[in-house]
């Protein structure tokens, strides 16, 4: 048996595919890099040829999985499910993307993707919880669990909580590069009437087994319900991350005992009903909103609610693309995040973004928000790089 026949999906797209070449010039790998060999149409040349491990490496490790080539197929063929599955093979015959690879290790072993042990993250989370005392003077929420038992942030006293319980999954990012976002989770959770509860063993929203194979990213699901089922809460909030998002929605919320709702979704019900009150805020102009490929694309869209948000907050913000279906990718998907790929999202973004002002930039995904920091900082950009979350922090 070839490969490739291990993976049906990645097949059967190539022999549906027509040869239309819809894909080629709206694909980020092939915006970045030149290559036929790293469009969609492409790659599902090397899976009909059954090319070798080293062809499909070289090519499938530069998909960034942003799904924007199933929006502009005739068919609506997913090469982003298609990579995942030739992935997979690749991962079972030794030749796994380096970087996710370490990234999913990290995860198994430390419940996060930065590989902290958790007396790390309580101590990340305890310096929050004092920062929001200090920007809001009001003593915040929140627990921190280790499996066995509950502890109240600020003091480290044992301490269940005693309200409404919401098992927050953050991202890692937020703990440790963005914490604003995280400063909001919890504050604004809080202003809705819930106890925050932090697992110090599953402290991610990322979902990296989704670039790597099907095995780990269902062990890594499996860690989120097994986390849920421990802790018992009223309701599972997820922060902001499109592919983790994608991958919880599928995996993890049909299988959860407990309602399972992303923070956009409930801090705009909250603002429907009026039970949150946004203030302006004043935001660096303009005030750019881009749609992270898995809120836009994925299984479970995130559209209004982000933009109802954003303009409660900040009022005017510019949108770059009509149909929020076409956004295009931070090209930090699929891995592509990693150092060694920087060079490669920097040429992108000078050839996709050129003649774009930012003033602050909008895109609640915590890779987004890191591949664009780094990105703007590479090309001298002077601008804030936001998520819709870290605004309402300042708006509330």
């Amino acid at each position: 048996m070839s490969d490739v026949d291990k993976a049906p999906y990645a097949r059967f797209v190539a022999y549906a595919c027509t040869r239309c070449r819809n894909c080629i010039e709206i694909c980020p790998s092939y915006i970045a890099t030149g290559e036929f060999a790293n469009t969609p149409m492409g790659r599902l040349q090397l899976v009909r040829r059954r090319a070798t491990p080293d062809e499909l490496y070289r090519s499938f490790s530069l998909c960034a999985m942003c799904k924007r080539c199933a929006y502009f197929c005739p068919l609506g063929l997913d090469v982003a499910e298609a990579t995942r599955q030739i992935r997979d093979v690749l991962t079972a015959a030794g030749k796994p993307v380096s970087y996710v690879a370490k990234v999913v290790d990290n995860f198994l072993r430390h419940g996060n993707n930065v590989g902290m042990p958790p007396k790390v993250v309580a101590m990340a989370a305890r310096a929050l919880v004092k920062k929001i005392i200090q920007e809001k003077g009001a003593e915040p929420r929140l627990y921190l669990f280790d499996g066995e038992r509950y502890m109240e942030a600020l003091s480290g006293a044992e301490e269940r909580p005693r309200g409404i319980v919401a098992l927050l999954f953050p991202s890692s990012s937020d703990l440790f590069e963005f914490e604003e976002a995280f400063r909001g989770y919890v504050y604004l959770l809080n202003l809705l009437g819930y106890d925050v509860v932090l697992s110090l063993r599953v402290t991610d929203t990322a979902n990296y087994g989704y670039y790597l194979g099907a095995e780990h990213m269902r062990k890594i699901a499996g860690m989120y319900l097994e986390e849920i089922r421990r802790v018992g809460p009223h309701i599972i909030v997820f922060g902001e991350c499109g592919h983790g998002w994608h991958v919880f929605t599928r995996l993890v919320a049909p299988k959860s005992p407990r309602p399972a709702v992303h923070i956009h979704q409930l801090l705009f019900r909250a603002y429907s009903r009026g039970e949150l009150k946004i203030r302006r805020v004043e935001a660096r102009r303009p005030v750019v909103y881009m749609d992270p490929c898995n809120y836009s694309r994925g299984a479970s869209p995130i559209v209004t609610e982000p933009r109802a948000l954003l303009k409660a907050a900040v009022g005017e913000y510019v949108e770059l693309w009509k149909n929020p279906r076409e956004s295009l990718c931070c090209l930090g998907g699929g891995g592509l995040i990693a150092p060694e790929a920087m060079e490669l999202a920097v040429k992108y973004w000078e050839k996709t973004y050129r003649g774009v002002e930012f003033g602050t930039a909008v895109r609640p995904c915590a890779t987004c928000k890191a591949q664009l920091r780094r990105v703007f900082h590479a090309l001298g950009v002077q601008a804030e790089v936001a998520g819709v979350v870290d605004l309402l922090y300042r708006a509330t």
